[in-house]
């Protein structure tokens, strides 16, 4: 689980010895921890899907451009071969 220290607080962590970093790191969740977050002391950091999200709708306008031009494609022979 990735914890971060609660606005305005510092925490140790007990493994490593070294204050837990702003934006937040890794831990194993034992008895401390959960006390930590228990206390207020950390905050769960979240992942934000806004790079999958990102991702998702990258994929989605790049599949729709390939849709358009293929269709684009295939009405420009329909209309050549009803031309002729």
């Amino acid at each position: 689980m990735k914890l971060k220290p609660a606005d305005g607080r510092s925490v140790r962590d007990p493994v490593k010895g070294t204050l837990l970093p702003a934006d937040g790191a890794d831990v194993v969740v034992d008895a401390f921890w959960r006390r930590r977050l228990r206390d207020g002391d950390v905050v769960e950091v979240i992942a934000t899907a806004t790079t999958s999200s990102t991702k998702a709708t990258t994929a989605s306008i790049t599949a729709a451009a390939a849709t358009t031009a293929s269709t684009a494609g295939a009405d420009t022979t329909t209309s050549t071969e009803a031309s002729s």
